[in-house]
């Protein structure tokens, strides 16, 4: 069996508080060759009357739940994929919502956000509270319009695309991202150096605490690629699993996001030939060649119990009038204790969401901006 050890150290610049001091980042490369070179993935039919829907689903106490923004709609299902009840439905009643774009839990208490909106239900599935997110109480408008700055929180705003919020400690986190006209993801080297990617919110007023994290590096390179400005996580108690769409290392940060190690391989026969943009007419221009024909990093999840990380990622494709987002095939890394010991082939829309006894669950559905179906898959190691 073949062993490959790569352990760098690198100066790599981390905030600390206002200031900024040098630090270094253990950064490893490890992989046993063949280890696991393919899987046996099942897709459950799931038993319902509403099998449609657009959204993803995610695993808690040994339950599948789908959460449908299509039909703003969380429904229940057993590991086996019998339906059990729906939890909150779309309406004005106390267990009803109009719409949301993001949900997270935080033990038995369910929080959707909508557009700036956060709603709290209890274990009853009531609604228990509305929260404005407030990013401008302690912010200057003349100055975040003629000289912003990354450590402001009035210049950033809910990052839309690929949000993932969630709760801790209480306190809500939220990605966030900023468009000022003079510090923007187009124009500035400085947004890719010095910008945040997490606001930190008061659960009961709303306001915003802090702003948290950094971009590796490797965003430096181009000029520009605001097409994977995007980043993917998983929460430990104590550690913070994060993927950036351009870049092969997975970082594990601290309960503030500070990077404190990393690790990773790079996906296999990727195509990372960017198209760079610095244009907004040339954002729109771009945007799904960039998608649907390039190879990025995807979602992470560390199983705990396992010691194990699935990361999924996209190869890209050759063909330049191909722009189904179907067609870019994905992959699957699979690392035990920050060593790759597999990358198989998986569906596309693949994400695994945890375990559930002996089997890994993973969701099919999130992400495919053309499928109105429950998609869940399940699958085991040998």
């Amino acid at each position: 069996m073949k062993h490959l050890l790569k352990v760098l150290m690198i100066g790599f610049l981390i905030s600390c508080s206002k200031s900024k001091k040098d630090s270094f980042l253990s950064i490893s490369s490890q992989q046993i060759s063949n280890k696991i070179i393919s899987v046996n993935i099942d897709r459950i039919d799931l038993e319902s009357n509403s099998l449609f829907g657009v959204g993803d689903s995610f695993l808690q106490n040994g339950k599948i739940y789908f959460l449908d923004r299509l039909n703003v709609q969380l429904l229940q299902f057993d590991a086996n994929g019998k339906f059990e009840k729906a939890h909150i439905t779309r309406g004005e009643g106390p267990s009803e919502i109009q719409r949301f774009e993001s949900f997270t839990t935080d033990g038995d208490y369910k929080y959707f956000l909508s557009g700036y909106t956060l709603y709290e239900f209890d274990q009853k599935n009531e609604l228990t509270s509305r929260t404005v997110l407030d990013f401008y109480h302690s912010s200057s408008m003349k100055e975040m319009e003629s000289n912003p700055q990354p450590d402001d929180p009035g210049i950033y705003e809910v990052k839309y695309v690929n949000n993932e919020i969630f709760v801790r400690d209480g306190k809500f986190y939220i990605k966030i991202e900023t468009s000022n006209p003079k510090l923007n993801f187009l124009m500035h080297d400085k947004y890719y150096q010095e910008t945040a990617n997490y606001g930190e919110f008061d659960l009961k007023t709303g306001r915003i605490l802090r702003i948290l994290g950094k971009k590796p590096p490797i965003y430096l390179n181009y000029k520009y690629i605001p097409h994977f400005d995007f980043y993917y996580h998983d929460i430990t108690d104590e550690d913070i699993f994060i993927s950036f769409e351009p870049d092969s290392l997975i970082y594990i940060a601290d309960k503030d996001f500070n990077f404190k190690e990393a690790f990773g391989v790079s996906g296999k026969g990727m195509l990372q030939d960017y198209i760079q943009v610095n244009d907004l007419g040339d954002y729109d221009t771009y945007w799904r060649p960039n998608r649907t024909q390039k190879g990025f990093y995807r979602h992470v999840k560390y199983v705990p119990e396992d010691d194990l990380l699935f990361r999924t990622y996209t190869l890209g494709v050759a063909d330049k009038t191909s722009f189904d987002y179907g067609d870019n095939p994905q992959r699957m890394q699979i690392y035990k204790e920050k060593v790759l010991i597999g990358d198989v082939e998986v569906p596309n829309y693949f994400k695994v969401i945890g375990k559930i006894g002996e089997y890994y669950y993973a969701d099919g559905s999130g992400g495919n901006p053309d499928n109105e179906e429950i998609v869940v898959y399940k699958f085991k190691l040998d």
